[in-house]
């Protein structure tokens, strides 16, 4: 029997909750300041943000954002700039160290990730690839109009 829109959606932060509690088990690298690698991972993937919108997607209050894109800020890893169209917000973007660092942590958890496509045989991996591609396109779509 096939899943409904809401069983699917469910699947899908079940396996990605999972994938990351795995990396964070696996690696060093990522558990230590895991707040850090999720938000830098998450800008590497979304690209400039309003600090409001990252707050929501990191699931985290707006004060604990500040702090840590404060350390952030001090790492020189992002950028703050006052929102375009909203004075009460700033978009939050990373440097190009910032960058550099969220590629290396990124690479610091392939092993977990790993675990995850060796599960897919190669047709399998491509149309997983495909599906991911089309969805994060949306998302951003989405994140430019909100904009």
């Amino acid at each position: 029997m096939p899943m409904d829109e809401r069983e699917l959606v469910e699947l899908f932060h079940d396996v990605a909750r999972i994938s990351h509690q795995r990396e964070v088990r696996h690696n060093d690298a990522l558990s230590r300041g895991s707040g850090q690698s999720r938000c830098l991972l998450t800008l590497s993937g979304l690209g400039p943000v309003s600090q409001r919108r990252l707050a929501a997607i990191l699931g985290i209050r707006s004060a604990s954002l500040s702090e840590l894109l404060g350390k952030m800020g001090m790492r020189g890893w992002i950028t703050r700039t006052p929102h375009p169209e909203d004075g009460r917000t700033y978009m939050v973007a990373l440097t190009e160290e910032g960058k550099a660092e969220a590629m290396r942590r990124r690479s610091a958890g392939n092993g977990a990730s790993g675990e995850l496509l060796a599960a897919l045989d190669e047709d399998q991996r491509e149309q997983f690839g495909e599906i991911l591609t089309a969805i994060k396109c949306h998302y951003q779509e989405l994140d430019r109009r909100e904009r």
